[in-house]
């Protein structure tokens, strides 16, 4: 799958709060990061649907809408807000993420303070 069309349908599960498609959009050794961090707050795929099925359940209006993308060879630069997350009701952030074999290797999430 093209590195948009992997993103776009991470974006989809995340918004539809659908832990299956979410996880599946993912790499095995998928690591994800704070930006600037050398070592990933998490890998793999247990690790990230243990994560984002505790942000989905407990995060009946949670959304993210795109305001930009830039697709650039493997990456994929989403410019975004999230809203009704779990204890985080606005979110700004930059999402970067790095394609390995049609699906998402890498992310590195930079959060406005």
């Amino acid at each position: 799958m093209n590195p948009e069309k992997i993103v776009q349908q991470q974006v989809e599960a995340y918004n539809a709060r659908d832990i299956d498609t979410f996880v599946a959009c993912h790499h095995p050794e998928a690591e994800l990061f704070n930006f600037s961090e050398t070592v990933p707050f998490t890998i793999g795929l247990e690790k990230i649907k243990g994560i984002y099925q505790d942000v989905f359940e407990n995060s009946p209006n949670l959304n993210t809408q795109i305001l930009n993308r830039i697709v650039f060879d493997n990456k994929v630069i989403d410019h975004e807000i999230v809203t009704g997350r779990k204890e985080i009701e606005h979110m700004e952030l930059i999402a970067i993420y790095e394609i390995k074999e049609g699906l998402i290797g890498k992310a590195h999430f930079i959060r406005k303070n």
